[in-house]
């Protein structure tokens, strides 16, 4: 059996100039742990315009930030947003 981490980023109120940096930090450093664990794989999700539920525009960033900050880790998109024509 394989296990992995599901990001969505969530932000609840109340907010503050720091808390999406925070939570993106608390995440990145979740991920780096889990790396050291043996943890398969890290997903994160891509949402637009949810002000709580998740603060994640770009995850392809995140995921990036991830693949740079561990060693054996695979990332993957859980979501893509595509615009219809």
């Amino acid at each position: 059996m394989r296990f992995g981490v599901f990001y969505e980023l969530s932000v609840p109120r109340p907010w503050t100039a720091e808390s999406e940096r925070t939570v993106y930090l608390n995440a990145l450093e979740q991920v780096r742990v889990a790396d050291e664990m043996g943890f398969h794989s890290v997903w994160a999700v891509e949402h637009h315009f949810l002000e709580e539920y998740s603060h994640s525009s770009a995850p392809e960033l995140f995921l990036t930030a991830c693949a740079m900050q561990t060693k054996q880790i695979r990332v993957g998109h859980g979501i893509v947003i595509c615009v219809p024509e």
